[in-house]
């Protein structure tokens, strides 16, 4: 059995954008499966993996020997953190496969491949962006600020006056680390690290009664954010994983009395993402040749005429079984077809599907596949997907 990934966004996506990978599974012989799937994984500081976004490809079923080529996307939802290298925040995309294990039943067999995804964040391009100027007062250092918000290389022009005091020094601090929280150890993790802000930019003047300073910001900053994923899956509820970076600028004051204490206090700032060009953001969003997945739910004439579902009747033996009768009326051979089958009860829930792969399909050839449930349903759901990628969705009353 193998299994093959093309990404088909090329290594990165934007958040708020899908992931599409293309898959192949090649069954080497007759097989059965447990379940299939694409996960978007990460690893928070312990290694153990948290899954972010799962996709189906496959549910329960059972395969001929073949190739079974299939496509799906997974949505990036807004608050998923983007790749941050300086934290060591990484992704990969997980095509994952459980079967049985013929020797040990309670331990399934995991077949995985995976590759990795940088996850971007979409920069505004034109940032409605409100500059509030800053002014601060103590204890005889007089600070003020035209604005609150810079960019990467920007410079910071800080005016002061001052009295009795004989150098003022001026950093720009960062303060960056990881969020991460896992309710069924209730607390933090273990890994992370309380880290102290880090000097990003430093001036000092023995000039201290009027006039300003200039501090440059780093080309390379890391705009000012703060990220935090909760998930939506119940068996991840209680985790929390996230980043934040924020920006100070811290003020120091040395009096000419050396029996006074220093003046010491921050002013908090903001730094925002350089823009981006248009070319480039041109490049990135329509750039990747990502194709175009049929509808799960396009039961246009054009599928419809590839198969026909002939009938849907209760076994006569055994009424909890259904036989479902399904025709290929296309003009070609069918390859890599998958069906799956599930019951539709009360109008309004499915029953547990049955997946059934075939490696060839001939034109004209009828499938007659053998559904059981317990329950009672009033139709047959039809899913039909084959190795061109065309899906179609049929639902089909019982008939009594």
């Amino acid at each position: 059995m193998k299994l093959e990934l093309i990404d088909l966004n090329k290594g990165s996506v934007y958040i708020g954008d899908k992931l599409t990978i293309r898959t192949k599974f090649i069954f080497e012989e007759e097989s059965s499966i447990l379940w299939s799937g694409l996960r978007l994984i990460t690893k928070p500081p312990c290694n153990k993996d948290l899954q972010i976004a799962k996709t189906e490809i496959f549910s329960r079923g059972n395969f001929e020997a073949g190739e079974y080529i299939r496509e799906r996307s997974i949505l990036i939802k807004h608050n998923v953190v983007p790749t941050i290298k300086a934290r060591s925040i990484d992704y990969k995309v997980e095509m994952l496969l459980r079967k049985i294990n013929p020797i040990n039943v309670e331990e399934d067999i995991i077949i995985k491949k995976t590759h990795d995804i940088k996850i971007k964040k979409k920069e505004v391009q034109a940032q409605n962006i409100v500059q509030n100027p800053l002014s601060f007062s103590i204890s005889g250092l007089n600070v003020s600020l035209s604005k609150d918000i810079y960019r990467p290389g920007e410079t910071i022009k800080i005016n002061y006056s001052s009295h009795d005091l004989k150098q003022i020094e001026i950093r720009l601090l960062q303060k960056a680390n990881l969020v991460c929280y896992c309710e069924a150890y209730g607390k933090d993790c273990r890994k992370v690290e309380e880290l102290p802000p880090a000097i990003a930019g430093d001036v000092k003047t023995s000039n201290t009664k009027k006039g300003y300073l200039l501090l440059k910001v780093p080309e390379v900053a890391e705009p000012s954010h703060n990220y935090l994923w909760e998930p939506s899956e119940k068996e991840y509820w209680g985790y929390r994983y996230g980043d934040y970076t924020n920006w100070t600028l811290l003020l120091l004051g040395k009096y000419i009395q050396p029996h006074r204490s220093s003046v010491k206090f921050e002013v908090p700032i903001t730094i925002v993402a350089k823009p981006v060009s248009e070319e480039m953001v041109e490049m990135d969003l329509f750039g990747s040749n990502i194709s175009e997945m049929p509808s799960l739910f396009d039961v246009s004439s054009k599928f419809q005429k590839i198969y026909k579902i002939i009938s849907v009747d209760p076994d006569l033996e055994d009424f909890e079984k259904y036989r479902v009768k399904i025709k290929n009326i296309s003009n070609e051979n069918l390859k890599g077809t998958t069906i799956k089958l599930s019951g539709l009860q009360q109008g309004l829930f499915e029953t547990a599907p049955l997946l059934s792969g075939f490696n060839s399909w001939a034109k004209n050839e009828e499938k007659e596949l053998v559904y059981e449930v317990k329950k009672d349903i009033s139709a047959i759901i039809t899913i039909i997907e084959d190795n061109s990628l065309r899906t179609i969705r049929i639902q089909t009353p019982i008939s009594f």
